[in-house]
C-alpha cells in the first residue's frame, strides 16, 4: 500500500481574504493526522472556474488525496464541479439517488425545489456521490489513476459531517501502512505564547514529533503529533508530552485534552454544584456567548447583564451611585459591585464581570485604551484584576473575555490562587 500525502483547497472569494477564519482545514488535518496522512499542500482560491482547476491540477501532482472545501451550493459562483469535470475531461450531471433526496428534504420543509436549487444534485461524471447528512449539497468522490480527488461543501458541519462518515472510513484501508500516529491536544491560558515556548522547544528537535501552537488572544491550543516510527513507544511518549506539559505550564494548562477553555469551566461548575452570571460592559455579551456556546449549559449557568451605560449599571446590577462617581465605570470598584450585583440578582454562586474601554477612542491618560477590569466572585471569595492590552476594539474584548473565564477557572481549580 502506498504511504498517501493529501491536499486541501479551500475555496471561495472570501477565503481569499487573509483576515477570514477557516474552520473545514485545521479540522481536516487534524482528523488526516489520525490516519497518519499528513497534509503537505494548502491553498485558497476565488470562485473562478479556470483558477481552482490550476491549484486541483497543481495539488494531484503533489499530493495522493485532495480535499476541496467549498463551491458546491447552488448558485452561479459555485463553479468547484465544473473545474473538476474539466480537469479530467469529463461532464457534469445530476445524481437520481441524491436528487430523490435532495427533494424530500426539501418537501419536509415546505421548500420548492427550484432549478438553482437542482444544482445541488450534479455530481462530475464517473464520480461517486458523498452523501450530506447535515445540508443538501452532495459530496464527490473522483479518481484519476492512483490519485484521489474529494469534493466537499464548504459549511463546516456539512464538510465535516461528509469528511468523519463517507471520507475518513475509506481512506483509512486505502492508505493502512501510514506510519502510527498518536495525537495530544493541549489548551493553556493566561500566559503568552512566548512563555510556553519554555516547555515546547526540547520536543522541536526530537525524531518523530511534531509540535504546532495556535494563539488566540488569551488562549493557546497547542499540539503534538507523535509517529511511530521513528518514536519507538506511542504510549510512553504521549506519557512524557503529558507530564512535560503539566510541570512546564502548571497551573496555565486548563486541558491536556483538547477541551476548550469554556467547557472546562462548566465541568468545574457541575462538579462542585456551583452556577453562574455574568455581568458585561466591555465584552457586549461576548462572555456569556461562550459560556453558552458549550452544549449543557443550561445545567450551571443563569443569565447575563449587559449593562453599558452607568445607568443600566445602577438598575440592573445595583452599582452604586457613588462607586461610579468616585472612582467611574472603569475600575477595580465598579467591576468587583457588578460582579456581585449579578450574584444577586441572578441567585448565583459565581460571577464574572467585565469593564473597560475597547475603543479606538474613550480613553484617557490615567485609562487608555485598552484598560480592562475583570472582576471574579465565588462563595468563596472574590478577585478582581486589570488588563492593558492596546489592541483593537475586537481583540480587547476577546482577550477581555478569554481571560475572564480563565480567571474563574483558575480560582474553581486552585484554591486561594494570587
Amino acid at each position: 500500500m502506498p504511504l498517501g500525502t493529501a491536499a486541501l483547497i479551500l475555496i471561495g472569494s472570501e477565503m481569499v481574504d487573509p483576515s477570514r477564519r477557516d474552520a473545514n482545514g485545521p479540522y481536516a488535518k487534524d482528523r488526516l493526522a489520525g490516519l497518519g496522512i499528513p497534509v503537505t499542500f494548502l491553498a485558497r482560491v476565488e470562485d473562478r472556474e479556470e483558477a481552482i482547476g490550476e491549484v486541483m491540477r497543481t495539488a494531484m501532482d503533489l499530493c495522493d488525496i485532495v480535499i476541496t472545501s467549498g463551491g458546491l451550493g447552488p448558485t452561479g459562483d459555485d463553479v468547484t464541479r465544473e473545474a473538476a469535470a474539466r480537469l479530467l475531461g469529463v461532464g457534469v450531471s445530476e445524481d437520481p439517488r441524491w436528487m430523490a433526496i435532495l427533494e424530500e428534504r426539501l418537501r419536509s420543509r415546505n421548500r420548492p425545489l427550484t432549478p438553482l436549487g437542482r444544482r445541488q444534485a450534479l455530481v462530475v461524471e464517473g464520480g461517486e456521490p458523498l452523501d450530506n447528512g447535515a445540508g443538501l449539497a452532495c459530496g464527490c468522490w473522483l479518481r484519476k489513476g492512483s490519485k484521489h480527488l474529494v469534493l466537499l461543501p464548504g459549511v463546516p458541519r456539512e464538510f465535516q459531517d461528509i469528511l468523519d462518515n463517507m471520507v475518513l472510513p475509506r481512506l483509512g484501508p486505502l492508505f493502512q501502512d501510514q506510519p502510527k500516529v498518536r495525537l495530544v491536544s493541549a489548551v493553556a491560558a493566561g500566559l503568552p505564547e512566548v512563555e510556553a515556548e519554555e516547555t515546547l522547544r526540547p520536543w522541536y528537535e526530537k525524531p518523530g514529533v511534531d509540535v504546532s501552537i495556535l494563539p488566540s488572544l488569551g488562549v493557546l491550543r497547542i499540539g503534538f503529533r507523535l509517529t511511530r516510527p521513528p518514536v519507538a513507544d506511542l504510549d510512553a511518549a504521549e506519557a512524557e508530552v503529558r507530564a512535560a506539559l503539566a510541570e512546564g505550564l502548571g497551573g496555565n494548562l486548563v486541558s491536556a485534552d483538547g477541551i476548550s477553555l469554556e467547557d472546562c469551566l462548566g465541568r468545574l461548575l457541575l462538579e462542585r454544584g456551583w452556577t453562574l452570571a455574568t455581568a458585561e460592559s466591555c465584552t457586549g455579551g461576548l462572555l456569556g456567548h461562550k459560556v453558552t456556546s458549550v452544549a449543557g449549559a443550561s445545567r450551571y449557568y443563569l443569565g447575563g447583564v449587559v449593562a453599558y451605560d452607568n445607568g443600566a449599571k445602577r438598575s440592573l446590577l445595583g452599582v452604586p451611585a457613588r462607586v461610579l462617581d468616585a472612582h467611574g465605570a472603569v475600575s477595580e470598584e465598579t467591576a468587583r459591585a457588578m460582579a456581585r450585583g449579578a450574584r444577586a440578582r441572578f441567585g448565583a454562586s459565581c460571577a464574572l464581570a467585565t469593564t473597560g474601554i475597547a475603543g479606538p477612542s474613550g480613553g484617557s491618560l490615567e485609562k487608555p485604551v485598552g484598560t480592562v477590569w475583570i472582576a471574579c466572585g465565588t462563595p468563596e471569595g472574590e478577585w478582581a484584576r486589570r488588563i492593558f492590552f492596546p489592541l483593537d476594539r475586537a481583540s480587547t474584548m476577546e482577550l477581555s473575555a478569554n481571560t475572564a473565564l480563565f480567571m474563574l477557572w483558575r480560582h474553581l481549580k486552585e484554591k486561594d490562587v494570587p
